[in-house]
């Protein structure tokens, strides 16, 4: 049996679906409680919620904007009054449109800095406190991406800069609360088969020259990215902090 987490409350943002949900679900099996998150309410969120009491595992449902501070602070609060404590925080929420560059707008720009820059840091900023209040250190992980080291395609312009931003969090980050006790890592993930992207996949040769470039021959399953993260919500990471660890069948190296 798996009780790597045993004991640990895990917020995991963006868990209704994909990377997100495969996240929390290996966070139980290793038997955290875990908080999922998605902006809405939605049936898929309660979908994520079933299958993580599935494992056997204690969970709550939360919804809110990541980027709103006063959805942030209503969303740790019930964590809080739920389980009394907060171990570890998985920034996975996140937007990455596909615009032509000439015809991004302001508020597109905006809408996906908000989600993939702003809201790390607002959730990270929230949970930590609560660590430091409490005297208890803690682990955080920010989902970003290989896009955030290398520009990968030309129509995710705000995408790919958001990715840049998120990275440079996490070591800015991982200096500031490590004499907490907190460290802060990161998971940078290849291409993934997930239905956000199952569209550009599908498009003629994509997929194969993905697989063609990547060392390992495929592409990233969403448990690659889970596996990840439990290591590095576990005392097996306790001297780790500050890396950006790329799971992406080595694409980048």
């Amino acid at each position: 049996m798996d009780d790597r987490l045993a004991d640990k409350t895990i917020i995991v943002t963006g868990s209704s679906r994909g990377i997100g949900r495969a996240c929390a679900i290996r966070c139980a099996e290793a038997g955290a409680r875990v908080a999922v998150h998605g902006r809405t309410a939605s049936p898929a969120l309660q979908e994520t919620l079933e299958a993580v009491e599935a494992t056997g595992a204690t969970a709550l449902a939360v919804d809110g904007d990541v980027s709103a501070p006063a959805d942030v602070e209503r969303m740790v609060a019930r964590v809080l009054a739920r389980f009394g404590q907060l171990d570890g925080l998985v920034n996975n929420a996140g937007v990455g449109p596909f615009i032509d560059f000439l015809e991004v707008t302001e508020a597109e720009w905006d809408a996906v800095m908000a989600v993939n820059a702003k809201g790390p840091f607002l959730m990270t900023q929230r949970v930590a406190r609560a660590m430091v209040e409490a005297g208890r250190p803690g682990r955080i992980c920010n989902v970003t991406s290989i896009s955030g080291l290398k520009a990968t395609d030309p129509r995710q312009v705000p995408y790919c800069a958001s990715k840049g931003a998120a990275n440079m969090f996490t070591k800015v980050a991982a200096l500031a609360l490590g004499r907490h006790g907190i460290t802060v890592n990161a998971v940078l993930p290849g291409t993934i088969e997930t239905d956000i992207n199952r569209q550009m996949l599908a498009q003629e040769g994509v997929t194969v020259a993905i697989e063609a470039g990547t060392p390992l021959g495929r592409l990233g399953e969403v448990d690659d990215i889970g596996h990840a993260v439990v290591y590095l919500m576990s005392e097996e990471s306790r001297w780790v902090t500050g890396a950006l660890l790329a799971v992406d069948g080595g694409f980048i190296a």
